[in-house]
C-alpha cells in the first residue's frame, strides 16, 4: 500500500543555531528540530494544532541551550 500524504510546512523558525520545523501531514502536526551540531530530534508525538506543536518545539530548544 502507498500512502500519498503530503507534509506541508507550518512554521521554520531559527533560534540560536537551532531549526524547529512544524509541518503538516494530513489532518495532525508534527515538530523536528535540527541542531547547530547536525543532530536530528524527532519526536513522535502528534498534536491537533500547528501552535501546539510549535510552542512545545520552542520548549524543547530552550531546554537543550539552556534558556531555562
Amino acid at each position: 500500500m502507498i500512502l500519498n500524504k503530503l507534509m506541508v510546512i507550518e512554521y521554520l523558525i531559527g533560534i540560536s543555531g537551532a531549526t524547529l520545523i512544524v509541518y503538516r501531514v494530513g489532518e495532525y502536526f508534527q515538530y523536528e528540530i535540527v541542531f547547530w551540531d547536525g543532530s536530528l530530534y524527532q519526536p513522535q508525538e502528534i498534536y491537533h494544532e500547528s501552535g501546539e506543536a510549535r510552542d512545545v518545539g520552542l520548549e524543547s530548544i530552550k531546554i537543550v541551550i539552556g534558556y531555562q
